[in-house]
């Protein structure tokens, strides 16, 4: 049962990955596609590549994500079908979001789903709820619920900074010069997101292997990165449009310089909190969230707050979402464990 649970694991990873790829590469191309400062095809290139670079410079990262959270002692077979309940609860929620163009955070699901999962399997093996409650959730759960507070703020004050420096300049000259940052800044949020994505399936695949009791399962990790490398770059040259648009068209009517400041502030956030501290940012929130603190210093409101709304509908109901559907999937395996 625990080799059948873990294959089933391993298989359900192929397209976690891949959609991963695809449904937070238009938080680094969205903007600079759409004030032209790449064409979609550079910068779904660019993205691809940085993304599986920043997978393969994730395996210390992901490997410290582990050894942060620490189980409750329960029986492997029920701690694999939490794993397997998680994975396939993600995949789902990251499908059907991505169907509806709405950019969520897959960390937040990703955490959600294995806290709802361990609750439910604490209950089957009638376990103390207090040593799952106990476990870092708090801290993850914080650092997710402030990251957009942070950006939005700290986007909104760097447009005054930008706008000073460019007042008196030739506009095209600031325009060229703002296009210029953007382009840079794909391959920086690129790195970040990948870090992250490798943080996250790393954290996954280890968790199943340990509980399935395989010798060294960390030895393992770096033979698979490079698997998990090429499928998320792969997911990234889809360009994942439908959340692209919502995030480049939908969300704020922006200009070159605004642009230049939501996407470099999500580069120094995701690339410091990922590899300066390790933290489990979500890059869906933060570029988000950048995005309209830019776009909403402006004369005039430019952001459409309807759009703003529905996003914000789609981030509270992630965890809600995630975290039931891997508890009655997990509760609803347990009978087949026996």
């Amino acid at each position: 049962m625990e080799s059948m649970l873990l294959g089933l694991i391993c298989v359900l990873l192929v397209p976690n990955a891949f959609v991963a790829g695809l449904h937070d590469v238009p938080n680094a191309i969205a903007i600079p596609v759409r004030t032209r400062a790449l064409s979609a095809r550079s910068a779904t290139r660019m993205a691809a590549g940085f993304n599986a670079l920043g997978v393969l410079l994730a395996l210390p990262l992901g490997i410290y994500l582990y050894t942060w959270f620490e189980f409750p002692r329960m029986d492997p077979s029920l701690l694999l079908a939490v794993v397997l309940s998680a994975s396939v609860s993600l995949l789902g929620w990251n499908l059907f979001t991505y169907m509806r163009g709405m950019p969520t955070s897959t960390t937040h699901a990703l955490l959600a789903a294995f806290l709802g999962g361990t609750v439910a399997a604490s209950t089957v093996a009638d376990l103390n709820i207090a040593e799952v409650l106990a476990m870092p959730w708090a801290g993850a759960v914080m650092t997710l619920l402030l990251s957009p507070l942070v950006a939005f703020g700290l986007a909104y004050l760097l447009v005054f900074v930008a706008v000073r420096f460019a007042r008196g300049e030739d506009p095209d000259s600031v325009n060229t010069t703002s296009r210029m940052a953007q382009s840079v800044s794909v391959g920086v949020t690129s790195l970040g997101t990948g870090l992250q994505q490798g943080q996250r399936l790393s954290f996954v695949l280890l968790t199943a292997l340990v509980a399935a009791q395989v010798e060294d399962a960390e030895q393992w990790l770096p033979y698979v990165y490079v698997g998990f490398a090429v499928l998320i770059g792969a997911g990234c040259l889809t360009g994942g449009w439908r959340i692209g648009h919502t995030l480049g068209h939908r969300l704020v009517d922006i200009d070159p310089l605004r642009g230049m400041v939501a996407t470099t502030t999500t580069s120094a956030l995701l690339f410091i909190g990922s590899l300066g501290f390790a933290l489990p940012l979500s890059t869906s929130l933060t570029a988000a969230s950048t995005i309209i603190g830019a776009g909403s210093n402006q004369r005039f409101a430019t952001v459409h707050w309807r759009q703003f709304r529905r996003i914000c509908l789609y981030w509270v109901l992630t965890p809600l979402a995630a975290g039931t559907a891997t508890a009655i999937f997990t509760l609803a395996m347990s009978p087949l464990l026996g």
